[in-house]
């Protein structure tokens, strides 16, 4: 794979699947992995998301949820953190068990520029679309620096697949990983005219991000996710303030957007939904 062939992928049309559970990789008590066994391959590009929801569940809960797609392929994944009732029926799927997926939906990353160094700033669960990008900059050979940070170093599920793709700098806030702080204190000696980042994690993360690129005119895309039913801009719960005025939908005109365009300080900012704000 090269950097043309990042620009050149065309999306694939979503389709509703069924998919056993193929297997759950649990990461301390909070964080899951949830791979799936799909009847065909799943063309999904990095950044894009999809609507999961257990195919046994009955009416509760009714709504399915939006998960960033942490792989794709014949073995998508998603990345999860117990938080409410959807995602504690998922961590506690067992092998087998079927599970409805719709997508791939969404806008994805924009392709990275030629002549740019790429940094991904990400926290929680919002590493899973970062992961994935990391992953095909790896296969066209660039090797981006990725800043993930977390609370604790239980919060950093994903550091050790991040190993050898890129360079790695985690920062926790009570110190017990990396440097103690938060990613934002060690990006701003990183950003500079040759550089562009992509953001995906807490809401306070990305806006303090989206500011720092802004101040010194660094291009910055943001994944943002709010609380959805649909996925696929029917039921527009999903809207999301901008700072020229009016809203977009998360689901069709997002979730990856030039950060710069949202407005971070409204009522109604995004809220990201890998946590389940949809509970």
């Amino acid at each position: 794979m090269s950097i043309d062939d990042l620009r050149s992928r065309n999306l694939a049309p979503r389709k509703l699947i069924r998919a056993p559970l193929l297997r759950r990789e649990s990461i301390g008590q909070a964080y899951h992995v949830l791979t799936f066994d799909a009847p065909s391959d799943c063309r999904a590009v990095a950044g894009q998301f999809t609507m999961v929801r257990g195919a046994e569940w009955g009416d509760a809960p009714l709504l399915p949820r939006p998960m960033s797609y942490l792989t794709a392929g014949e073995a998508p994944s998603i990345l999860i953190k117990v938080f409410g009732e959807g995602t504690v029926r998922m961590a506690r799927a067992e092998p087998g068990e079927p599970f409805e997926l719709l997508g791939p939906l969404g806008v994805p990353w924009r392709a990275p520029t030629e002549g740019r160094r790429q940094l991904l700033v990400g926290g929680g669960v919002g590493i899973a679309p970062l992961l994935f990008l990391a992953r095909d900059l790896a296969d066209a050979g660039q090797k981006p620096v990725v800043l993930y940070g977390g609370r604790g170093r239980y919060d950093l599920p994903m550091r050790h697949d991040l190993k050898g793709i890129c360079e790695l700098q985690v920062t926790t806030e009570d110190g017990s990983r990396g440097t103690k702080g938060r990613v934002t204190d060690v990006l701003g000696e990183l950003l500079g005219g040759d550089t562009e980042v992509y953001t995906c994690g807490p809401d306070r993360m990305m806006a303090a991000v989206a500011k720092m690129c802004a101040e010194r005119d660094v291009p910055c895309e943001a994944s943002l996710e709010t609380p959805m039913a649909c996925g696929y801009g029917v039921c527009l719960g999903c809207p999301v303030p901008l700072t020229e005025g009016g809203y977009i939908y998360a689901c069709t005109q997002g979730p990856c957007i030039d950060a710069r365009r949202v407005d971070w300080t409204g009522d109604h900012a995004p809220t990201r939904v890998d946590t389940e704000a949809t509970s």
